[in-house]
């Protein structure tokens, strides 16, 4: 075999290859059109669903996010004034902030969809974050007083009198006793009485809740459905369904301090740290109890804007509002002296980033409130005149740290590609095919140069072969 012929079998057996890899990179950038989004999906699946091993799993597990608990207390000024049935006057005192760290004990899972666990919540005051130290000087409504008041069923008046005669309606502390717990007589004998409810023989605002396991979920992993990772089945043995929704719709979450679900919704696109956000805050419809939606927890209430929850309290008439009355009834703000609800400060607004469905920062801001009666035939109250008075509203904030944002835009950046993917393949392809078809013209314009070059020499053979001819003859 000539060397002519085994170079042009070599060359046709290359373009033959090099059209089948076109047809290949073709071929495979058509299959990854139609398939790209379940993969998208099953790989975000994979890192989101709560398991072991999985990113959703350590996210879930050690947030790498700085989380604070601001706390700005209600100091009453005037308490004697208050107890001969005046105005309460409110001196808004902090924040006092404590940054939280985040503990899950006794997990366990129940198959791949459930998962059970106990939050452990632990603060530690930061001084440089706040405004204010746990030596301040603060006068507030005596709450063991209150709760025995409310609880004296089984007592004469007589004998609650007696009991309650060196009691004052109000206590001055140091912010650190009200936040962390100080000795009361009340709690002793409480305790001694009725152990099965009263637990502890002091009073505090984190009622036992700090560093301790008071509670305990059961939820969802999203092993089974996307839309349901973090969805709470249960809090402390009671059933939550709050149903995980989208950006056009509430956002369900759950609230130990509400002791019920609550429900976000939708505010406004927003940019956060150069990342796109939808933003969700608390609307006025939450504490809206002639909205029919709210008439489950509605008993108890005593207008709108003040929900009842007097059953995580012990008994106690205790409401929960937004900060300063904020979207409430206007009676609340006006029976007191020092209070002016701001939506820029007051409202609570998580920024989730819409194509994760992850929270990049926010902050929840509620409000407890406790309720002073008036009863003619108990001393202690019998000349007050009933009001709603806030002692706590709390800023619990939440932000992702630097390096949780930025794979979270290389993770972004990668979803937003991906529709496109297909066409690196296909371009190759293209590509491919354009070089088999660049070697086939110019084999075709080759041989056609060549042919044209062999009638030239042919023909010019001829005349010299007639010339010789001629000259012969």
């Amino acid at each position: 075999m000539s060397s002519f012929n085994l170079l042009y079998i070599c060359k046709s057996q290359f373009k033959i290859f090099l059209f089948v890899l076109g047809l290949c990179f073709i071929s495979i950038g058509i299959a990854t059109f139609f398939s790209i989004s379940s993969i998208v999906q099953s790989k975000i699946k994979e890192n989101m669903v709560i398991k072991n091993g999985s990113n959703g799993y350590k996210f879930w597990l050690d947030p790498p996010a700085k989380i604070h608990r601001k706390m700005y207390l209600f100091n009453i000024t005037n308490p004697k004034d208050v107890q001969k049935g005046r105005r309460p006057k409110l001196v808004e005192m902090g924040p006092y902030t404590y940054s939280q760290k985040w503990e899950k004990r006794n997990i366990k899972f129940f198959g791949p969809n459930v998962i059970s666990f106990t939050p452990v919540v632990t603060l530690k005051f930061e001084p440089s974050l706040s405004n204010g130290l746990e030596t301040d000087l603060i006068t507030f409504l005596n709450i063991p007083a209150l709760g025995v008041i409310e609880n004296s069923s089984g007592f004469g008046y007589t004998m609650l009198n007696l009991l309650l005669k060196d009691t004052k309606l109000f206590e001055t502390k140091i912010v650190g006793e009200l936040i962390s717990g100080y000795t009361d007589r009340l709690m002793e004998l409480g305790k001694q009485f009725n152990p099965d409810k009263i637990k502890d023989d002091k009073f505090s605002l984190l009622n036992g809740r700090n560093g301790t396991e008071w509670q305990s979920y059961k939820m969802m992993t999203g092993n089974d459905d996307i839309l349901n990772i973090a969805k709470i089945i249960s809090w402390n043995g009671k059933e939550w369904n709050p149903p995980f929704l989208d950006r056009n719709k509430r956002l369900y979450s759950f609230s130990p301090d509400m002791c019920r679900s609550f429900y976000l919704a939708f505010e406004k696109d927003n940019y956060i740290d150069g990342i796109e956000t939808y933003d969700f805050h608390l609307p006025k419809t939450m504490f809206d109890f002639s909205n029919p939606e709210n008439s489950g927890f509605s008993k108890g209430n005593i207008g709108n804007g003040a929900q009842n929850i007097s059953t995580c309290y012990g008994g106690i008439s205790s409401f929960l509002s937004q900060p300063h009355f904020l979207n409430a009834d206007k009676k609340f703000i006006d029976n007191l002296d020092g209070l002016e609800p701001n939506i820029q400060i007051h409202d609570s607004k998580i920024h989730f980033q819409p194509t994760i469905s992850t929270p990049l920062e926010g902050n929840i801001r509620l409000q407890i409130n406790f309720y002073l009666p008036r009863n003619d035939k108990i001393n202690l109250v019998k000349r007050v005149k009933p009001v709603l008075l806030p002692m706590i509203w709390f800023d619990e904030s939440f932000e992702l740290n630097s390096d949780a944002k930025e794979e979270i835009k290389k993770m972004i950046f990668f979803m937003r590609i991906s529709p496109y993917m297909y066409l690196i393949p296909i371009s190759f392809g293209v590509l491919t095919l354009s070089v088999v078809l660049f070697l086939s013209l110019k084999n075709i314009l080759a041989k056609k140069k060549s042919m044209k070059i062999k009638v030239i020499k042919e023909k010019k053979e001829s005349q010299v072969d007639l010339l010789e001819a001629a000259i012969s003859a």
